[in-house]
């Protein structure tokens, strides 16, 4: 983008340019905000930097050498997470006067995005950010007064520590939950967020019948009944009061649909408003700040956990990974929800050498299986190491999940292959689906939909951050015709036609007799066309601690580890061989609750 350079003036004019510096995004907390009018000196600079979501554009005020505030202009970076770190990033800034910042772990990419814009806009008044790029390093501050005796320590801010620690809270216990990222969210941000809820009120809206059992069948015959039932009987027959849970205590709220996923028998999996997890950790957050009795700490790294001579939990050691400085914290129960090892590839390879360094990972940076690490060295048993899931549809390039992928589970698209042909029914497994995929030409495939399913579902204007970022990387193509939205993969437009004619033969039939597709069938032929390529990408590890339904952890005798507790993808022998879409959020907020209320019980 071109950069702006302009010179405040006094009076009525200042208070004018300050009024036209509202923001869209936050402004970071400790700095002038938007509305203080500035010194007759001050230049107000723009700068721009490519995120993670798209373009973020920021303005950056000086004056006589200082930078005085940094206002986010434009930014559809994650909430709770791009948006977090440039205002954390901004007070540092701003408080020290210098450049010498680490990126926030996390949100690495937003944090280049944010400081290069700084650094262009710096350029442009005149200033040279390769100068304050070599003044004093600011590092983010450190907790003050920060206690060390809880009664629960929760280890991980997903959706599974968070519920752990208001369970816990809510029954008058001192929580302290930490994080050793620099933002909060885990891999529940990164997730879309639906939620496989049986018997939820748009299936009542709907007249869609389900049950806590048909559930828990889907699962078990979905991991090809390797999981422990009494675990998912636990997740099938919470899950509803799970869900009622997060809209009442934490604040979440829900689109008015619901998705398809592969292997479930009834259409159930609710989803959070916006179609993406951080709507959840975001309002989880949020609410967490509010209750007296937590303590929420980032940038804190569990290194160890200690029992005490009677063998129970007694605490906790950590690290701050932005100062070094080695913490020690005492309490009477723990719970372990730190999430998997899918960014571990060197722990994947070992689990299983399938799942090795030849995939990209959807996951958070930071599920590296360090919690299976400390709780191992303690005696406590690690199950199904070896059962690693892919997701079938992400980013051929870094693995990111594709939300655009939510038209597949609106029953939308078809998939096909470089050659131009179906090779599989679009709403089977995920594992059934990867393994497809992985068996095509350049190991990738492609999905196609029209201009009526855009519109019907706005699935393209709810991810167009998504949309505009592939459509740059020549990833996702609209066009008028099939031979032009074909051109730039080298697919073969002659055989998609064929495809698209035959599919949408099966429409008018009300049949698929190829691939007997399972989900409701709509035609594929109001131009525009969309086309969009994937690749599978490690998303979930089944295997993790072995816990029993109080979601307490076990040892290799199968006793429980007094006070030791895990919740979510760190607990492990839940869902077999494979994972169905969306209950994982049924299992991190089900198993969580469970884990965070009976912490609380055992510390009374």
């Amino acid at each position: 983008m071109g950069i702006s350079r302009r010179q405040f003036l006094t009076g009525s004019a200042i208070a004018t340019a300050a009024g036209a510096l509202s923001l869209t995004g936050c402004a970071p907390s400790g700095k002038a905000s938007s509305s203080q009018a500035p010194s007759d000196a001050s230049i107000a600079t723009m700068g721009s930097g490519m995120g993670k979501h798209g373009n973020i554009q920021i303005e950056v005020v000086t004056n006589g050498g200082k930078i005085e505030r940094i206002d986010v202009v434009k930014s559809r970076e994650t909430s709770g997470l791009g948006d977090t770190c440039m205002d954390k990033l901004s007070k540092l800034i701003v408080d020290n006067q210098t450049l010498n910042v680490d990126t926030v772990t996390g949100a690495t990419l937003s944090s280049m995005a944010f400081l290069g814009a700084v650094s262009e806009a710096l350029d442009s008044a005149g200033e040279k950010s390769s100068e304050w790029k070599k003044r004093d390093k600011a590092l983010q501050p450190a907790p003050e007064n920060l206690e060390t005796t809880y009664d629960v320590i929760v280890i991980g801010t997903g959706g599974a520590g968070f519920t752990a620690a208001i369970s816990a809270a809510n029954k008058s216990k001192k929580v302290l939950l930490m994080e050793k990222l620099g933002v909060f969210g885990g891999s529940t941000a990164l997730s879309g967020g639906e939620m496989a809820v049986p018997n939820n009120w748009i299936q009542s809206n709907l007249g869609i019948a389900d049950s806590p059992a048909t559930l828990a069948e889907d699962m078990l015959k979905g991991g090809d009944y390797r999981g422990d039932p009494e675990l998912v009987n636990v997740i099938a027959n919470g899950v509803f009061d799970a869900a009622q849970w997060l809209t009442f205590e934490g604040g979440v709220s829900w689109e008015h649909d619901l998705l398809f996923f592969g292997g479930h028998s009834v259409k159930r999996s609710i989803i959070p408003t916006g179609h993406i997890g951080n709507a959840m950790t975001t309002k989880l957050t949020t609410r967490a700040k509010t209750v007296d009795n937590i303590t929420l700490i980032d940038n804190t790294k569990a290194t160890e956990l200690v029992k005490g001579a009677d063998g129970r939990i007694g605490g906790v050691k950590a690290t701050n990974t932005v100062t070094g400085d080695e913490l020690s914290f005492t309490c009477k129960a723990v719970v372990m929800a730190c999430g998997g090892f899918g960014a571990n590839v060197e722990m994947r390879a070992k689990a299983n050498p399938d799942f090795g360094e030849q995939f990209n990972s959807t996951d958070s940076v930071g599920a590296q299986g360090d919690g299976l690490d400390m709780a191992s060295k303690i005696g406590a048993e690690l199950i199904d190491m070896d059962l690693i899931q892919t997701y079938p549809i992400c980013d051929v390039d870094n693995g990111a999940l594709i939300y655009l992928d939510d038209m597949r589970l609106d029953e939308r698209t078809i998939m096909f292959n470089k050659e131009g042909k179906r090779f599989v029914e679009e709403l089977g497994r995920r594992d059934v689906l990867s393994k497809a995929i992985l068996a095509q030409t350049g190991e990738m495939a492609y999905e196609i939909w029209d201009q009526k399913a855009a519109d019907d579902t706005k699935v393209v204007d709810i991810h167009i951050d998504e949309f505009e970022n592939l459509s740059s990387r020549k990833l996702c193509v609209k066009a008028d015709t099939l031979e032009e939205v074909c051109e730039p993969f080298g697919i073969d437009a002659a055989e998609l036609k064929k495809t698209v004619d035959t599919w949408n033969g099966y429409v008018d039939a009300g049949k698929d007799t190829e691939f007997n597709y399972r989900g409701k069938m709509s035609k594929i032929s109001t131009p525009p066309y969309y086309v969009v390529a994937y690749k599978p990408a490690v998303h979930y590890t089944m295997g993790g601690l072995h816990i029993n339904p109080k979601a307490e952890v076990l040892d290799a005798s199968g006793t429980p580890i007094p006070g030791l507790f895990a919740a979510g993808e760190v607990a492990g022998h839940k869902m077999g061989t494979n994972r169905l879409g969306s209950t994982s959020m049924a299992d991190i907020y089900t198993f969580g609750r469970v884990a965070g209320n009976n912490a609380a019980d055992f510390v009374a």
